[in-house]
């Protein structure tokens, strides 16, 4: 009888160990889970941000303001220096204007190729965190599948440990009550 005692208590102590194990491994993988969300956070609010500022719309539009400001200061500064208009300073004040404005012209290009490489690589690196975060979610509903059939292995477990022990302890009784059993009671006593 003790060392059916013993034998449950140890199974006992085991499965309560297993699902101790099983509940910290879970608090763990919860919490990794809560910091590459963080993480995940933190990217896209800064991928959002340099899409607003970056916005080609606004680039063209302040650059096209900009140029109108650039045109009139240098017509201006044009006829105070030479206090009159002729056509050659015309000519020469367009010829400028159209060297600056090929100039900012490829700028605004370069800073569009790079504002489009920057985006691919930030939507590849969302795209990258999108499939690590769905193969957390799998991962975690694997896991609880297999706490939920280690839960009812040991409920069975437990239920069948019972009918045992009520088995054993009828068998005793019926031993207990037998001739041969009062005889060997009768002698232990």
């Amino acid at each position: 009888m003790s060392k059916i005692i013993e034998t449950l208590s140890l199974v006992i102590l085991g499965v309560g160990c297993f699902i101790g194990g099983v509940y910290y491994a879970t608090l763990e993988f919860e919490n990794q889970l809560e910091v590459w969300d963080s993480n995940y956070q933190i990217i896209t609010d800064k991928v959002y941000s340099f899409e607003k500022v970056s916005d080609p719309k606004t680039i063209r539009l302040y650059v096209k303001e900009l140029n109108k400001i650039l045109d009139d200061v240098t017509f201006l500064g044009k006829m105070v220096k030479s206090g009159q208009t002729s056509a050659e300073s015309l000519d020469e004040f367009f010829s400028n204007y159209d060297t600056m404005i090929n100039s900012v012209n490829d700028r605004i290009l370069e800073l569009n190729k790079e504002h489009m490489e920057s985006v691919t690589k930030f939507n590849s690196q969302i795209a990258g965190l999108s499939e690590d975060q769905d193969e957390l979610f799998d991962t975690t509903e694997d896991l609880e599948i297999i706490i939920k059939d280690q839960s009812d292995y040991i409920s069975q477990l437990n239920v069948e440990l019972g009918q045992s022990i009520n088995k054993v302890e009828e068998d005793v009784q019926t031993i207990k009550s037998s001739k041969y059993g009062k005889k060997i009671w009768k002698v232990k006593k």
